[in-house]
């Protein structure tokens, strides 16, 4: 399909033959009209992105995870609607069968989340450092004995001595090592303002529940900063509070529902070329953006003269367009963001300027917000590295898409034999509960009610002459044994399948009987954690944190602070091995009793270690210790 302009593009995507939905009615500017120019374009990479992601059928797994996790059954509805009575009424004819439902799954999910969410994210210490980049040559020169001088003259230390090239090369790396914990300090400080763990959690729900999490970042956000200063006036000081405007890098946790990347990327979402996120706008947001540099106030204007719409996805066929316009009734604006290469052109005839760029690239990084069609913000990556703001944690991955499987979708078809094993259960219990009798001729009850109880009186009316042979009752067989066993095979095959055993949920199961098979339990729970901890080093920590470190290098005025670093990611070396030394440390305080161990353990660095595992901020200060064991002293012994 191929477009002369945009116009032609949104004509042809229309419901009907009448006015396209967005043709404006007014005279458009120039630099409107150059803008919808560049928007053609990118409104096919668009489509071609939307409908990739779409027919890859993650989509439709998306909603059926989402139904399971909320315990909807496909054939049934959820228990909260027979409860309310929204469910339609059964024939009088139709077999009752059982819809109780069972949620097993919603357990698995949230456990796997705080265990994971635990040991990745501790409340009293960083998952991730910075590191000096080895330079050769500094390591050679602090085996140099050789004297220093600078300039033909000695280099004297603070006590008088001359320095050596060693001593030089060493305080050059002290003072390097200083100015990297300084970095650490900023990235530190720009994270905790963006509650970056709380985005990092909500992120890790998404890859549980959804299979994929989304986090982007760095974005500039602008903020207020608070300070109070003293001023004069008669003579008298007071104290006035002062705001400043400040920018500063921030991160955002995004709905894999809202973002597209580019379809040929494969498994490997850093391989993508671009990125398209959808964002809802009010038009009080939109206007807030008018004055701010970097965007079109002209197009801001024109697309607050439209009525806001939304871009749905139609089924495909050989007749209509995979993609349709319709005005969004709530009154919210879609804005599209594209970021990405672009071709050099078409960004200079947007008045970008492209200088700063190598002459040689035909494509430049750049950004582009698209509202109603329009583009409202044209401007080059803010990085000069090109690096593209998006990074995807999947749960386990799946072959040429870059989305994941969840965690609810590898215990969705155990749970569908859990609740079919379950639902016959019931469906037996009600059948067994009580006997079927059979009357035969000449028997009436003598209350003309035909329904059965006791103390019931009937009469005969035959000539029947054994009445025992008018009456018969059968017994349906209560089957409760076979169908539990198979409920209990497939909370197994659960476990096996996520490795998360019912103990860590909480359940008082059939624990190991020995020491050493309880922990071989948790090592193989350990195991595969400690596999997605390496992961997410990998996907979030490592690339995330490296793109603050390059926005505080390209924009942060603090000269104290820049230096050559690369990112330490310690999920796996510090976090997971410290929750693991968590346990070895409980097994050992059962031998404290024991008079020579005491003369080799620290008991008292145990005991810190246990409370710091826990995140427990209870141990009193050295002074207080110190005072303790003194008044302890003075007591009599027992």
């Amino acid at each position: 399909m191929n477009y002369q302009d945009e116009q032609e593009y949104r004509n042809a995507y229309a419901e009907d033959d009448s006015e396209p939905i967005l043709k404006p009615e007014y005279d458009e500017t120039e630099s409107v009209r150059i803008a919808r120019q560049l928007t053609a374009n990118l409104i096919l990479k668009r489509e071609q992105a939307i409908i990739a992601r779409t027919s890859s059928g993650i989509e439709q797994i998306w909603r059926e995870d989402a139904r399971a996790y909320d315990g909807v059954d496909s054939s049934s509805h959820r228990m909260i609607d027979h409860a309310a009575q929204t469910t339609p009424p059964e024939r009088s004819n139709s077999p009752r069968r059982s819809r109780v439902e069972i949620n097993v799954i919603r357990g698995k999910v949230e456990t796997a989340e705080g265990r994971f969410s635990d040991i990745l994210l501790p409340t009293d210490d960083r998952n991730w450092g910075l590191k000096c980049t080895p330079k050769p040559e500094a390591m050679e020169a602090l085996k140099d004995p050789r004297p220093a001088a600078v300039g033909g003259k000695p280099v004297m230390t603070l006590d008088g001595k001359q320095a050596d090239v060693g001593d030089i090369a060493a305080s050059d790396i002290e003072d390097l090592k200083k100015k990297m914990t300084a970095m650490e300090d900023e990235i530190d400080d720009q994270l905790n303002e963006c509650s970056f763990n709380s985005i990092c959690r909500e992120v890790i729900q998404d890859a549980v529940r959804k299979g994929t999490g989304v986090m982007a970042g760095p974005n500039v956000v602008k903020g207020l900063k608070r300070s109070w200063t003293t001023a004069s006036e008669g003579g008298t000081k007071v104290e006035v509070l002062e705001y400043e405007e400040i920018h500063k890098p921030a991160s955002r946790r995004v709905d894999c529902w809202d973002v597209w990347p580019d379809p040929d990327c494969g498994e490997d979402v850093k391989m993508a070329s671009y990125f398209w996120e959808r964002q809802r706008l009010r038009p009080r947001d939109l206007l807030s953006y008018v004055g701010i540099e970097g965007y079109n106030d002209e197009a801001i204007l024109e697309v607050l003269k439209q009525d806001p719409t939304r871009l749905i996805v139609a089924p495909r066929s050989d007749e209509e367009s995979p993609l349709k316009y319709e005005k969004a009734d709530h009154g919210y604006y879609e804005a599209w963001i594209y970021s990405g290469d672009l071709d050099r052109e078409d960004l200079e005839s947007m008045g970008v300027s492209c200088e700063s760029i190598d002459s040689m690239l035909k494509t430049v990084s750049a950004v582009v917000v698209i509202v109603n069609d329009l583009p409202i913000k044209v401007m080059l990556n803010p990085l000069d590295t090109g690096d593209l703001p998006y990074d995807f944690f999947v749960w386990s991955k799946i072959s040429h898409i870059p989305w994941g499987q969840s965690l609810v979708r590898q215990l969705i078809w155990q749970q569908r034999v859990l609740t079919s094993a379950w639902r016959a259960m019931m469906d037996n219990a009600g059948d067994s509960a009580g006997a079927n009798i059979i009357l035969g001729r000449g028997v009436m009850p003598a209350d003309d009610s035909w329904i059965m109880g006791a103390l019931k009186l009937s009469i005969q009316t035959g000539d029947q002459d054994d009445m025992n042979k008018a009456f018969a009752q059968f017994q349906i067989q209560n089957n409760q044994e076979q169908l539990q066993a198979i409920i209990e095979m497939a909370l197994r095959f659960m476990d096996m399948e996520t490795s998360i055993p019912m103990i860590f949920q909480g359940e008082q199961g059939k624990l190991p009987e020995t020491l050493g098979a309880t922990n071989i339990l948790v090592d193989s729970n350990n195991v595969a954690l400690r596999a997605r901890v390496k992961k997410w080093d990998d996907c979030i920590t490592r690339p995330h944190l490296q793109r603050y470190y390059d926005w505080n290098m390209q924009y942060n005025p603090k000269a104290e602070i820049k230096g050559d670093y690369a990112v330490d990611a310690r999920g796996v070396s510090v976090l997971l091995a410290r929750d693991q030394e968590l346990q070895d440390i409980k097994e050992m305080l059962s031998m404290r009793g024991d008079p020579e161990l005491s003369d080799m353990i620290d008991w008292e660095i145990c005991i810190r270690q246990i409370m710091r595992g826990r995140h427990m901020d209870v141990i009193l200060p050295d002074e207080r210790i110190e005072e303790n064991k003194r008044a302890r002293a003075k007591q009599p012994a027992p």
